[in-house]
Order: structure tokens, then sequence, then C-alpha cells
């Protein structure tokens, strides 16, 4: 569904008098690179209009996975002037919410860094195991820098005042136990992930390879998680029985990059 909200935002979108406009650039990629242009249309945005203190001296550049797709840019806006609020009445709530998310993350990548004052506090404390040692760290923001435009959840954590040497009285102690947990099923997204990290596959081919194992009956989905059917289980195993080396995820890795 992502991808197909992508789909329209890079073919075009009636945008009243201006015509049908293309809004991002090539969707199926997961190259960071910018172009040089680019890079300096968004400078020239954040100088106008956020201010000289979120632009940084230099233009940030970003490495791209080894094995990432180098033929197109990121995904961005092919007009950063374009700002979500100018376009959201000649959008639907989706393809505003996407293009959104886009906007802002492109740029975001190219404005300063926040600034936080953290205080680290340690406290030892005698028991009838010998000294034990507590931790705990806060910070407050001093400047939002790119969190102006991306924000992100607020992880500020006052510490009460406090002074080298002085004695503090336990207020509660609470014993809990944990258990460790079996992998959780995938998610579309938690799939993609996974393929990802174990070179399978490519962002131009992850729509088709799960829409593919679901058309197949080999996988079902129930919410939002997917669960191997008898027919997927019973097809893995007679691949892996009688094709092993192509069932080897290190070969399809292998393929994947030849085919690069």
């Amino acid at each position: 569904k992502t991808m197909a909200m992508a789909q329209q935002l890079y073919e075009g979108i009636d945008l009243g008098s201006m015509g049908f406009l293309g809004l991002i650039t090539y969707m199926r990629t997961d190259s960071t690179h910018l172009s040089d242009e680019a890079i300096k249309e968004v400078r020239n945005y954040i100088s106008m209009h956020l201010g000289p203190d979120y632009l940084p001296a230099k233009p940030k550049f970003y490495a791209s996975k080894k094995a990432a797709q180098q033929a197109h840019e990121a995904i961005r806006p092919t007009d950063v002037d374009f700002t979500p609020s100018d376009l959201k009445p000649f959008l639907t709530d989706q393809q505003f919410k996407l293009y959104d998310i886009i906007w802002r993350r492109f740029v975001a990548c190219q404005m300063t860094p926040a600034k936080w004052n953290v205080t680290n506090l340690n406290i030892a404390a005698q028991t009838s195991l010998g000294q034990c040692r507590y931790k705990s760290a806060g910070r407050v923001l001093v400047f939002d820098g790119f969190t102006k435009i991306w924000l992100t959840a607020s992880n500020e954590q006052q510490l009460p005042a406090t002074e080298v040497g002085q004695k503090v009285e336990a207020v509660d102690i609470k014993a809990e136990q944990h258990f460790t947990k079996p992998p959780a099923r995938y998610t579309e997204a938690s799939l993609v992930k996974a393929l990802e990290k174990e070179g399978v596959g490519r962002p131009s081919t992850y729509v088709t390879i799960i829409s593919t194992i679901q058309e197949r009956g080999y996988v079902e989905k129930q919410d939002k998680r997917f669960f191997a059917t008898d027919l997927g289980e019973v097809v893995t195993d007679k691949l892996n029985e009688y094709f092993p080396k192509i069932m080897d995820i290190a070969f399809t890795r292998y393929m994947e990059e030849q085919f690069d």
C-alpha cells in the first residue's frame, strides 16, 4: 500500500493550475545519494526559512549500504519549496502523510544536530553483598537543530539537584523478573528488514516477494502478521530436501550481488 502511494506521488498529482507534477523522485531504491543540485536547493531552503543556526557549514553526505542500488538518488521531493502544507489540499490523507515524511526527512538530513545538556549521576551504596553502584542520566534540550523538522520522542529526563558526596535515601526497591521471549512473527515491515539484512531482494522487488508468497498460499496474514500455511511448510521442506543449494540464503545473496 505504501509503495502504491509512493508510485502515485512519483507519477504525478493534479495540482490544479500547475497541472500534473511528480512530487518525489524514483521510490524503488535504497540509495542515500543526493545530487549536488538537490543539496544546494535544500540548503538554500534551510537558510531562508529556518535560519543560519540550522544550516551546517558543509553539506552532509551519507554512506549507502554495500548492496544499495546507486542508479538512483535517495527518495526525496522533486522540489523542496513544495511544502506538505502547500500540497495538502491536492493530496489524499494517505498521500499527504507519506509526502510529509519524505519532505521532512529530506530537509532534516541537511540540518545541524540537536544539542543537549547531559548530566550523569552515580550513586554508591554499601550492601550485604558489598558496594553497589547505581547510575542515572538526565538531559535537557538546549537547541532543537534537525528535530525542529524531524520530530523525535522527547527523551528529556530531569534529575533532582544534587551535590558531590550528598547522602541519599532509598525511596523504593522493587525486584522484577523478566523472561526471554521467542522471536515475534514477521510483519510486512519486519520481513523487509530481514530481507535487507540478508541481502535478499531489492527495494524494487520487496513488494513482489511479499505479494507472491501470499498469492501462492505459502503464508496467510492474521492481525498483520504472517503465518506459514501447510502448503508453505510442505513446499519449503521439499525444496530444502531436493534443492538445498538453491534454498541457501548465501546462494541467493551471491546471485543478487552478481545481478547488481
